[in-house]
């Protein structure tokens, strides 16, 4: 009697498996269900002992450590050039939420600015505080021109070219506001406009000792210097933002990570793990439809002069087709190269032939990596 009992628990048990198998399958698609039901290709013996990027440790002559360890904070590195020998690494190391109400939320960051030598060794840093507020306590900084600028509270620091963390203010003009029009309007076709490398208008709104219809004015390098002009107005101020904008004098950022070149990222293999199924498209006006792809681990190698460095990318998808399209523009060689393109995307580098080291960004995952001969 017991036997009969422990082999119909079994059968049971066997029976409710295989309904919610089926369940899942027809929630998915049946197609993707039987077709999980096979199995996969052997991965090639070769690719067995490729490892995550964060496990590789020495690939030949090359060493590869971690420089620092991302999160979901770090939304970017940057890389600007101080020398021949040195370079400066810019990584967001802590980020904070604030909320100070009325819909007035972010987040402040605090970065970190690495000093490196040749060799990759770091020699000196220094740090300092933004924000995705506009409007926050720390101004808008930017890395320009071998300095760190702030553009909203009107300061320059030359640490990244000669370690004087010393806060510089800008040479201030008209700031009493005695400049006639002509004057202004001379002064900024005649000297400014053919002389600063960086151009960008700025509203002084911080300043309570300018009147509100005083505020617009212009920031600006020249000379070796930056300036500020008060009071300039709309006409100046609209000329500015051309300059800015159409003229390349735009004080932005300066970063010379940059894509890895796509004939030194070899996809070796792609296994196949699990093949999955969506539906998406449907609105008001179209009907959905469903797309199929594949789950699965791209095996990657970059070349670094004679030797390759080897991983493997994890929860990598390559598209197989979807229902309203299926016709020769989604063919099997496109959807590769797509999935190729996708995951050459996710990596960036510095190299210098100057400097004994390259710079390797996980974009995904936000670590930054130094490989070394």
């Amino acid at each position: 009697m017991k036997k009969k009992t422990i082999k119909y628990s079994i059968a049971t048990i066997i029976i409710l498996f295989l309904v919610y198998q089926i369940n899942v399958g027809l929630a998915l698609g049946i197609d993707t269900f039987f077709i999980n039901l096979f199995p996969r290709t052997k991965l090639p013996s070769e690719l067995v002992y490729y490892k995550n990027l964060s496990e590789v440790k020495k690939f030949g002559n090359h060493d590869i450590t971690l420089f620092h360890k991302g999160g979901a904070y770090n939304f970017n590195f940057q890389v600007l050039s101080i020398s021949n020998d040195k370079i400066m690494v810019k990584v967001i190391t802590k980020t904070e939420a604030f909320d100070h109400g009325g819909g007035n939320s972010g987040s402040n960051f605090s970065n970190t600015l690495f000093k490196l030598d040749s060799f990759g060794k770091v020699l000196d840093t220094t740090t300092f505080k933004t924000s995705s507020s506009d409007q926050s306590e720390f101004g808008d900084i930017v890395l320009l021109n071998k300095q760190i600028v702030n553009k909203a509270f009107l300061y320059y620091q030359t640490w990244p070219a000669d370690g004087n963390k010393a806060k510089q203010a800008f040479i201030a003009l008209n700031k009493d506001l005695t400049w006639t029009t002509e004057r202004l309007s001379k002064y900024y076709y005649d000297t400014i406009v053919p002389n600063s490398i960086y151009l960008e208008p700025f509203y002084a709104w911080r300043d309570d000792s300018i009147p509100v219809d005083k505020r617009e004015s212009i920031v600006y390098f020249a000379n070796n210097q930056w300036h500020v002009l008060y009071g300039v107005g709309s006409e100046i101020s609209k000329n500015a933002r051309i300059q800015s904008d159409d003229h390349n004098k735009k004080i932005i950022n300066e970063n010379l990570l940059s894509d890895i070149p796509y004939d030194k990222i070899k996809i070796k293999y792609y296994q196949k793990l699990k093949y999955e199924s969506n539906m998406a498209g449907q609105t008001q006006s179209n009907s959905p439809y469903t797309y199929y792809y594949w789950q699965g681990i791209a095996y990657i190698n970059i070349a670094f002069e004679k030797d390759t460095l080897k991983f493997k990318k994890e929860d990598v998808y390559l598209d197989d087709y979807d229902n309203k399209e299926r016709s020769i523009y989604d063919s099997t060689s496109d959807n590769k190269q797509k999935m190729e393109n996708s995951v050459k995307e996710k990596y960036s580098y510095y190299f210098n032939p100057n400097l004994k080291f390259t710079i390797i960004s996980d974009n995904e995952t936000k670590n930054l990596y130094l490989v070394k001969k």
